[in-house]
């Protein structure tokens, strides 16, 4: 599993006092992206064959306001044919859950337009950082 604090700014504070819902994704982004660098990027060439979201639904469980100390969490949890499927969640420095939220991301050939199956050197890469079989 892989985990990233996140600093929250003063922007994403909205009326109410909190992270507004729409920032998360942010937060999730920039979370994803630190779990590729340490597994898949070096295959991936971005311009090629690379992978794009394809499925996203999030669960917004409580509040974070703009003195909480947040982490997200990520973990691949299948690596199907032409998918992988990703968990995140947002938790605070005592453990409290703010936010699940599950992706799938999709191979994409960009000159074709196409997906294609999931390299093995890819499933290789995350289930040794994962330290498990997918």
């Amino acid at each position: 599993m892989h985990k990233i604090q996140i600093q929250i700014r003063f922007s994403d504070i909205d009326r109410l006092g909190h992270v507004n819902n729409s920032i998360y994704s942010q937060y999730l982004d920039v979370a994803r992206l630190d779990y590729l660098k340490n597994t898949i990027e070096k295959f991936i060439k971005w311009n090629e064959k690379t992978i794009v979201i394809v499925h996203i639904e999030n669960d917004f469980l409580l509040p974070t306001l703009i003195d909480d100390t947040i982490f997200v969490t990520t973990e691949v949890v299948k690596t199907g044919n032409r998918s992988i499927s990703m968990n995140q969640q947002i938790i605070d420095d005592k453990g409290n859950i703010k936010v699940k939220s599950h992706c799938i991301f999709s191979t994409l050939d960009i000159q074709s337009n196409k997906s294609f199956p999931v390299p093995a050197e890819w499933k290789k890469s995350i289930e040794d950082f994962e330290n498990k079989k997918l």
